[in-house]
């Protein structure tokens, strides 16, 4: 038995940091409802007019490109699609009714909106007295910025993050994959996972603001601390050198390689090139090696480009050098060392096929999860929250899918 077996949990969420949330708890038993609206999928479902190949097994969208879509399908396992018009008063039933019957409900939208929706805590809370409802807004329920929208590269921004990322005389720029969205998730599940355990003693739910901007500048503790700027220098460290990713060989190939002692440099002087090189001035101390860093990382990627990054990292690794080879997707899905962990679960989907599945970085002896079912087809679990959990007449059953509060496929024009 999973240790979540027994929560159910309602998501208004998209993209990435509400469904992760869900992720994480569904991943040890919790059973969780995507909620999403028949006029309006999931961002992730990739709802564009020329949706990118690249988001798609085979490159091809198919005839329901969003059921088919590797962003919305990576972040949804073990979960139920739920497809209502809120607006629609036969459809807010349904949900009202559903939250009922849940323990949790996860909002990722911007502040207002559970409360417009007639779902808010304050409200909820008076019938349900142990309902835990979680709202992650980018930069919280109140003050000045509350009421703005935000991405993961927007998060990263204000965060304070981005200015310390860029190349001397570049502009700040991002990390690429938006893990600020992760981020969010992760805390949102330890707060729920926290919040049930507070209810479990008290018999209490309770209302978790989550501000996600507020979660990411974690990341830069020791500056904030500091309170003072980070002058970006690309890869390099003040009190490292060399520290940077050379080239290698093959197209797009890189090796990161870090040297964190004058003993560990003339370890790697002598395998670039001899006694000469390492008792070169120019490179004999880490003030040496900074003041002609230029000079040092010229060399050592004209020593590293025609050489297999894998091997020459364990090679490094070997001579007690910190260094990896840069992986790529594909190296991290052939990966024998994830392998043997048995991070990927392999999950047959109805629309897109089967594929190998990320787990999480959560291990226990006593509480272990798994990804047990693919990501759910668009309306799924429509008739499924009718039937066996609302377990409506059928009459009224009739009347709510006439009623087109549900839907199985988009709106026209969606």
């Amino acid at each position: 038995m999973l240790p979540l077996e027994g929560t159910r949990i309602v998501e208004l969420t998209t993209a990435w940091a509400g469904p992760m949330a869900g992720r994480i708890l569904t991943w040890y038993g919790a059973e969780s409802f995507h909620v999403e609206s028949p006029n309006r999928t999931n961002t992730w479902r990739s709802n564009r007019d020329k949706p990118n190949p690249l988001t798609y097994p085979d490159l091809d969208p198919g005839e329901r490109p969003w059921d088919r879509c590797f962003t919305f399908n990576s972040q949804n396992v073990n979960k139920r699609s739920l497809v209502v018009d809120l607006k629609n008063p036969l459809g807010f039933s349904v949900v009202r009714r559903l939250v009922a019957m849940s323990d949790v409900l996860i909002c990722n939208f911007r502040p207002g909106l559970l409360e417009r929706l007639g779902l808010g805590y304050e409200k909820l809370s008076r019938e349900q007295p142990d309902i835990i409802v979680v709202e992650m807004p980018a930069y919280g329920l109140a003050g000045p910025e509350s009421g703005y929208a935000a991405l993961g590269p927007t998060m990263e921004m204000a965060a304070g993050m981005s200015a310390m990322i860029s190349y001397p005389g570049g502009g700040p720029t991002v990390t690429g994959p938006s893990y600020m969205d992760p981020i969010g998730g992760f805390n949102a599940a330890a707060a729920i996972l926290t919040a049930l355990h507070h209810r479990d003693r008290t018999g209490l739910g309770q209302h978790i603001e989550l501000a996600q901007v507020e979660a990411a500048m974690q990341f830069i503790g020791p500056e904030l601390i500091a309170g003072v700027d980070v002058v970006p220098d690309g890869n390099h460290l003040p009190d490292v050198a060399p520290h940077n990713a050379y080239p290698a060989a093959g197209d797009d190939s890189w090796v990161a390689i870090a040297v964190a002692s004058d003993d560990q440099w003339a370890k790697l002087a002598r395998m670039i090139g001899g006694d000469v090189l390492a008792r070169d001035v120019r490179f004999s101390s880490l003030g040496a090696r900074k003041a002609n860093e230029a000079d040092l990382d010229r060399l050592i990627a004209g020593w590293t480009f025609d050489q297999d990054r894998h091997a020459l990292a364990a090679r490094l690794q070997a001579a007690g050098i910190a260094a990896s080879a840069v992986e790529t997707a594909r190296d991290l899905v052939n990966s024998p060392y994830l392998e043997k962990r048995r991070f990927f679960t392999e999950l047959d989907h109805p629309v897109a096929g089967r594929h190998r599945h990320p787990g999480l970085p959560l291990h226990s002896e006593i509480a272990q999860g798994s990804a047990r079912t693919a990501a759910p087809s668009y309306g799924e679990g429509n008739e499924y929250v009718l039937r066996e959990i609302l377990a409506l007449p059928e009459a009224e059953i009739t009347a709510i899918l006439a009623s087109g509060a549900m839907a199985t496929v988009p709106a026209p024009g969606v």
